[in-house]
């Protein structure tokens, strides 16, 4: 029953097939919201918050030292630490897990998927949409006025869809068996 559960947050290799008209869909803007903050509780409660124990550990009299500007310094490692995080799952999977939970896929504008070049380029200028006060007023400004992309997607040539992967459990399982059974045959040199 947990593993179920938690396919609704792993990506896998096999990428879903995307729904390139879904693009500019407003739906796809605000569940692209709802995915990043699941992508930064787990950076920071994941990877951030077990390093920044650790190193307190280790560190006990300068971590005692900083006071309240460890909180600070923990926001601003954050941001770096999901901006890897975000470009090696989207390079490799297509996907994070907060983009598995909201059913979307990040490909390039042609329906290919996303590339090292893209994937880093798209990540690194997360950087300017940041920018503003209040923070991501560039970012939503960009996404709002146009088909629904940040200005890392339209440098990187990419697009956030919708994917069509199996939503029940038998589904699932049987795409990833005929997957599995494909790739033994092949590797086994049987056709």
């Amino acid at each position: 029953m947990i593993d179920w559960k938690l396919d609704g947050f792993l990506p896998t290799e096999r990428q879903p097939a995307p729904v390139l008209e879904s693009a500019d869909d407003r739906d796809v803007l605000f569940a692209r919201g709802a995915a990043a903050a699941i992508d930064l509780f787990v950076c920071y409660v994941l990877i951030e918050f077990p390093l920044i124990y650790a190193l307190s550990l280790a560190f006990s009299e300068p971590y005692e030292e900083l006071g309240g500007y460890v909180v600070v310094l923990s926001l601003l490692a954050l941001l770096p630490i999901y901006a890897t995080y975000s470009f090696v799952l989207e390079w490799r999977y297509g996907r994070t897990p907060g983009k598995v939970n909201r059913d979307l896929l990040v490909v390039m504008a042609d329906g290919r998927p996303c590339t090292y070049h893209a994937s880093a380029l798209r990540n690194l200028l997360r950087y300017v949409d940041l920018l503003g006060v209040p923070p991501l007023v560039i970012g939503a400004v960009s996404a709002l006025l146009t088909d629904g992309r940040r200005l890392g997607d339209h440098a990187a040539e990419t697009v956030v869809v919708r994917s069509t992967a199996p939503t029940d459990r038998d589904a699932a399982v049987s795409a990833d068996a005929d997957t599995s059974a494909a790739a033994r045959a092949g590797e086994n040199g049987e056709s």
